[in-house]
């Protein structure tokens, strides 16, 4: 497992430099008010995919992981389902886009941003095979790729052939494509992809899907509703400086993200439901001091690293970052334990926190955003995410029966391990250099 969390954070590593690169140059090349233009237009496909998902990656990776189903049937399923939805969900984003922004953008833009939605679905339902069979190391590779391709992509298209808005929306569609295409290639030895509805697959699927997709669309929509808020209430400038913001603060998130994406998978194949608690919880132990050190960093320098990267016209920015941190480092908690409860078969656990949660981001947004625009729709997310951190920590350590002193504190057990583990490394180091 060590290898794996290892191999998945360097890539999530090199995935967040690519992505912090990317964001750069987006910012710079459309600017403000650019950004916040392709910000806003693509919240509503992001949003559509969580739930025409209805869980099914999550169902698929979990049926699995416990192999109830053969390994083909399942697969078959999957495609089966991924026609069904994708159709639907393609007529409900047009229909959105077509209302909201019909005489505002191009037909052109809004249909490459409505193509986008089959394409991520795709890769989403292609995600949850590799992570049910366990197979990090493809997830892994498909990031790279993916982030590599959104770098050459944007590069050529909103750079070099000034594409502006629109290139950058072809960017996020080719570069779903060609995702998908290589996640394929990665499949191909293991399964044949053939659409067929195997009953009662479909059945199990959607019964399963339907609490990890509730749960997780209530979790996306609270951190995407404050741009629909702040665009209602202000203009596309503040949405993207704002967007800016919560770009650079969320990348934060790519750590729990790779460390959840293991615990996922592990929880899911696990037989024993105290294994995965103490890993859940000797992980979250481990990580919290470094994320607290490394927030407290960012507090200090983003305003800095704003100015130097993004330019005078993201100053504001800045500011965004450090109201977001405190919710922004609250949600890791949250994340973590969400991992471990969803891969165990109970991704519910976490809705009445996330519920609260978003009306609380929703009222808060409703007083601050027209008054403070990107600062009071940063302040009401934080406080929106710290409330979910900590009332789901609480609620995590009753359910287990563990102290919060046991889930939160370095233990001497745990200082043994890093002491040990820091001197294999040290001594693997001094082998090589006297080679």
């Amino acid at each position: 497992m060590l290898f794996q969390i290892l191999t998945t954070i360097g890539t999530r590593l090199l995935v967040l430099f690519g992505a912090f690169i990317v964001s750069v140059l987006t910012a710079r090349l459309l600017g403000p008010e650019g950004k916040g233009m392709i910000t806003a237009i693509l919240v509503i496909p992001a949003l559509v995919v969580t739930i025409a998902d209805l869980g099914i990656r999550q169902a698929a990776a979990y049926l699995i992981g416990k192999k109830l189903f053969n390994y083909n049937d399942i697969v078959s399923t999957l495609l089966f389902m991924w026609f069904i939805s994708s159709s639907l969900s393609v007529a409900v984003v047009m229909g959105i886009l077509l209302l909201q922004y019909g005489g505002e953008y191009s037909w052109e833009l809004l249909a490459i941003c409505t193509l986008t939605v089959p394409v991520n679905l795709a890769i989403q339902y292609l995600r949850g095979i590799m992570q049910g069979k366990g197979n990090i190391g493809s997830i892994n590779k498909v990031e790279i790729m993916k982030t590599a391709l959104n770098f050459i992509i944007l590069l050529t298209l909103v750079w070099a052939l000034g594409m502006g808005v629109l290139g950058a929306a072809l960017t996020q569609l080719l570069m779903a494509a060609f995702t998908l295409g290589y996640s394929m290639k990665l499949l191909l030895g293991e399964v044949k992809f053939k659409l067929k509805y195997i009953h009662p697959i479909p059945q199990q699927m959607m019964r399963q899907g339907f609490s990890f997709a509730l749960a997780l669309f209530i979790i996306q929509l609270n951190y995407r509703v404050d741009v629909i808020i702040l665009e209602r209430f202000t203009n596309v400038i503040e949405v993207g400086i704002y967007s800016v913001g919560t770009n650079l603060a969320e990348l934060i998130w790519q750590l729990p993200a790779a460390i959840g994406l293991i615990l996922f998978s592990r929880s899911a194949s696990s037989s024993s439901s105290q294994a995965a608690v103490e890993r859940t919880a000797k992980l979250i132990r481990v990580i919290m001091p470094m994320l607290l050190v490394f927030g407290v960093f960012f507090w200090f320098m983003s305003p800095l690293f704003i100015r130097l990267l993004y330019g005078a016209d993201f100053a504001e920015s800045g500011q965004v970052i450090r109201y977001l941190l405190p919710g922004i480092i609250a949600m890791v908690l949250f994340k973590l334990i969400h991992s471990d409860l969803s891969g165990r078969g109970a991704p519910l656990f976490s809705l009445r926190v996330s519920v609260i949660a978003l009306i609380m981001n929703v009222l808060l947004n409703f007083l601050l955003v027209p008054q403070y625009g990107a600062v009071g729709a940063s302040i009401s997310s934080s406080i929106s995410y710290m409330y979910a951190g900590v009332a789901f920590i609480i609620l995590y350590a009753r359910r287990e029966s563990l102290s919060l002193f046991r889930l939160l504190i370095l233990n001497k057990e745990d200082w043994a391990q890093i002491k040990s583990k820091i001197g294999s490394i040290g001594v693997r180091f001094m082998k090589l250099r006297s080679r």
